[in-house]
Formats: structure tokens, sequence, C-alpha cells
């Protein structure tokens, strides 16, 4: 009897170390396994942001260059100051060149742009976006400063903009530069002046506002009447009134 109660003693001693035992088993498999399906979620999620990352990446490739630039592919030209882009439109900053068709050497500057960036890869230098929500921007094919070019070919004029840059300067000497050689637009070709109509009135697009200026005026020497736009010469200032222009308020007051 006593042999029987200690073998039972001992095998039930057993069974509770084998329960014990079974439990750490399971007790350390959920450990390990929480441990797991933790890894599993990290490695899960980090997966997924790489790969978001990466089709950011390839949806804007074409966009990020060096030094804050963009780069894109010219789809269409539309005329000789404005382009597209992938989804966007793109207008040169502070170029501003004949109407397309009409205007005297649109189709001209149209061509000539058509000839340097159309289905080409292009970088350009965003500085705002105008009211139509086209961006304004520096271009670039390669080495060329297009801005630059079209308004020394004589087939934009420069038109200064809301935000004033270190470009700003270099473009308006090369259109003084352009007018004294009177290529393109600045040729006889396309000047229409009336002899002694002195009085320039000049169409603001940025802001909405037409404005005249008399030789007397402070900045006369400096306001470029642009072929074929709203710009007009007036012979009297009476004329240049009733056709909706105010005097600048850089004139002298009589």
């Amino acid at each position: 009897m006593r042999f029987t109660f200690t073998f039972n003693i001992s095998c039930f001693l057993c069974f509770i170390l084998n329960l014990q035992s079974i439990d750490f088993l399971f007790r350390l498999i959920y450990m390990s396994l929480k441990k797991a399906l933790i890894i599993f979620w990290i490695f899960l999620t980090i997966f997924s942001l790489s790969l978001n990352l990466n089709f950011y990446y390839q949806l804007n490739k074409n966009k990020f260059t060096k030094n804050n630039f963009f780069q894109a592919k010219v789809i269409k030209v539309i005329d000789g100051d404005t382009f597209d882009i992938n989804g966007e439109r793109v207008r040169l900053y502070e170029i501003d060149a004949p109407e397309y068709p009409q205007g005297c050497l649109g189709i001209d500057a149209k061509n000539r742009l058509t000839d340097l960036i159309d289905n080409q890869i292009i970088k350009y230098q965003e500085i705002s976006k105008d009211n139509f929500g086209r961006i304004l921007a520096y271009v670039y094919f390669k080495d060329i400063f297009i801005n630059e070019l079209i308004i020394e070919e004589g087939l934009a004029v420069y038109a200064k903009g809301k935000t004033i840059t270190e470009k700003s300067l270099t473009l308006e000497k090369i259109q003084e530069k352009a007018k004294i050689t009177k290529r393109g637009i600045w040729s006889n070709y396309c000047q229409t002046q009336k002899p002694g109509c002195l009085i320039k009135g000049n169409y603001r697009e940025s802001d909405n506002t037409r404005l005249y200026h008399t030789p007397d005026c402070y900045n006369y020497e400096k306001i470029t009447i642009r072929p074929n736009s709203s710009d007009r010469w007036f012979c009297t200032e009476k004329e240049a009134q009733k056709a909706g222009f105010t005097k600048s308020k850089d004139c002298p007051k009589k």
C-alpha cells in the first residue's frame, strides 16, 4: 500500500510538473508568436511605406532635379510664351510674346519656341502661378535660358513681374539690346506709332490696369509699347482717357 501511495504521489507530481512545463511551453510559444507578430507588422508597415514612397517617386520622378529646379517633358507649344507639360500649363515668366496667330510675328514666335523645346526635356524654375493657374517660370533647355533668348531675338517683350528676381534686370537689359538693334518686333515691320503721337498707353495684365505716360513722366523711357497687344500710342491725353487709360502717378501734376 505504501509503495502504491508513494507511486501515485510521484505520478501526480510528475503530472503537475508536466502541466507546468506545458503551460510554460505554451507561454513561450505565445510570447514568440506575439514578438513575431509585432515584427511582422513592423515589416509590413515599412514595406507599405516603401511602396508608397516608390510609387510617389515614380509618379513625380520627371519633376525633381537638383538645385530646386523641376524637370518635365514639353507636350505641346501653345504660342510664343506658353506650353504644356504633363497635366499643367507653363508660361515663360516676365515674357510677353505677340498674340498667336494674329499678332505681328506671333506665328514666328510660336515656331521658334516649338523648335527650341517641343518634345524636349526642359528644366524650369517656378516663380508663382497666374490667375489662370498657369505656372510662371524661368525655363532652360540644356545651356539655353529660353526666356532670355526669346527676348534677345525680338520675339517677345520683357513684362516686369510681381516678383523681382536677379534675372529680371538681365531680361530688361537684353530687351534694350533688341530694341537698339531693331530685332523682331522692334523692327519697322511691327512698329505702329503714328507721327507726333508720343503718349504711351500701357496695359498691365498682372493687375488689369491701363495707364498712360506722357514724355515728361519719370518712367516714360522705360515703358514699352508691345506690338499687337493692348498697349497703344495716343496723340492726346483726352484720347487716352477716352480709351479707358489713367495717367500714371509717376507723371508730374499740372
